[in-house]
């Protein structure tokens, strides 16, 4: 559900627990670009608050906190920072108002697993924002299984779908492949373990070319990882047929590793991939030999790309500062304003459909399939409709593809039933891999 690559929310969001850690330095050119100065303003002002109460000024620290959210008000870390700390000062009323906030963006927390407000669990005041949050949080199961693969060990990440023979395609970071599921029949089109790929992470049908466009890293999550492998991070262009590698672009090694997330192909042909460790977007225009590298003060963990019809413009999911527009037209990239009461922080995968976005929202939880409706312009959202929620089935959600009018994504991924060395986690159930299909309103 949440890789360790797709980190600063849930680490933040364990310590605005704690109040007990500072946010991650923001780029130091982060200047001039509204939202990246709000979210470096907002992450200032956190900083102060935790500073503030590790030495027990509660007084400043709220009031920090306050600024943080104003200037970030779709931010759940912050939100949920001031419940901690109207708790810490004993304010009912705070808490209340501080949770009521919260559940104004279309998310709640299950309060029997939150510590910090078991003192004010019996208040009567607090009974109805309760009621919000559960409401946030129950079920919306309106997807139904599309397919299931045989190997609970797998460790389904990418996936796409072939209009043409029917086939899906689902990536293994665990075993370094692509699985083609059709009809029932599971084949793998690369022998697993090979040593020149790293985990599989992305995969997208070429139906142009007829092949597949992938992306591999060498990462702790894989089976049988060593340090050399970091310095695997390519694109992959792979035949169908009989899974031979055509071609592979490697991408330049950097300190820490690079995590090329997901992979879209735009309307003219072009490859698109994603990398969120180094927040840049590569770019691989049809009959060229180099991916071009797109930055920007804006990118800081980049995950699902969302070509539109419109081959200059492009949406791509930042889970923590929300969707991007990039121009290539205008050369700029601007975040997407957020519609009333919701937010778009913590989206993996990413899917244009008719004028608006259909994500999972895995950075919340319960994770859930998202519909963001786009004004005319492109710039803002006009509504954010939760579309399946189907926790059940679906506890870790990642990339999906639409499948004539319906939506069929990635249910169960495994990131979070292994640490961050590859090892199973104690007492965690490996389940097999399902594809849920969603039908998407019109």
């Amino acid at each position: 559900m949440k890789s360790p690559y797709k980190a600063e929310i849930v680490v933040t969001l364990v310590l605005a627990t704690t109040l007990g850690a500072q946010s991650p330095t923001p780029p130091t050119n982060a200047t001039g670009y509204p939202a990246a100065d709000s979210a470096t303003s907002a992450r200032a002002a956190w900083r102060r608050a935790t500073s503030a109460m590790q030495v027990g000024d509660i007084a400043t620290a709220r009031a920090e906190a306050d600024r943080a959210v104003n200037a970030w008000p779709t931010q759940e870390v912050f939100l949920w920072g001031r419940v901690v700390l109207a708790a810490r000062a004993g304010d009912t009323s705070g808490v209340v108002s501080a949770l009521d906030a919260y559940a104004d963006i279309g998310i709640g927390r299950d309060f029997g697993n939150e510590p910090s407000i078991k003192a004010f669990m019996n208040s009567p005041q607090l009974q109805a924002s309760r009621a919000r949050h559960t409401a946030n949080r129950a079920p919306l199961a309106r997807s139904t299984v599309r397919a299931t693969l045989p190997d609970s060990t797998f460790w389904p990440e990418g996936m796409d779908h072939d209009p043409r023979t029917g086939a899906f395609y689902v990536t293994s970071l665990r075993h370094r492949t692509i699985a083609e599921w059709r009809d029932g029949t599971t084949r793998e089109l690369i022998a697993r373990g090979r040593s020149d790929l790293g985990a599989i992470l992305a995969v997208r049908v070429d139906t142009a070319r007829g092949l597949l466009w992938a992306t591999t890293s060498g990462i702790p999550q894989q089976a049988n990882f060593t340090p050399a492998d970091t310095a695997i991070v390519a694109l992959l262009r792979i035949r169908i047929a009989d899974g031979s590698i055509e071609r592979r672009w490697d991408l330049p090694v950097a300190s820490g590793g690079r995590v090329p997330g997901d992979v879209a192909i735009g309307p003219r042909g072009d490859v698109y991939i994603s990398d969120s460790q180094h927040p840049e977007l590569y770019r691989l225009a049809p009959g060229s030999d180099s991916l071009i590298p797109i930055r920007h003060p804006l990118f800081r963990s980049l995950q699902g790309i969302a070509p539109t019809p419109d081959p200059n413009i492009l949406y791509v999911a930042d889970y923590s500062h929300g969707i991007l527009r990039v121009d290539f037209a205008r050369q700029t990239v601007t975040r997407v304003g957020d519609a009333p009461r919701s937010t778009s922080l913590g989206i993996d995968g990413l899917t244009w459909h008719r004028g608006a976005l259909i994500a999972i929202q895995n950075g919340v939880a319960p994770a859930r399939v998202m519909q963001y409706s786009l004004d005319a312009a492109g710039t803002h959202f006009t509504r954010a409709e939760v579309l399946d929620r189907n926790s059940a089935i679906a506890d870790e959600p990642t990339i999906g593809t639409l499948v004539g009018d319906a939506f069929v994504y990635v249910a169960n991924s495994q990131w979070e039933k292994y640490d961050a060395a590859g090892r199973p986690r104690p007492n965690a159930t490996l389940t097999r891999p399902v594809l849920l299909s969603l039908p998407i309103p019109r």
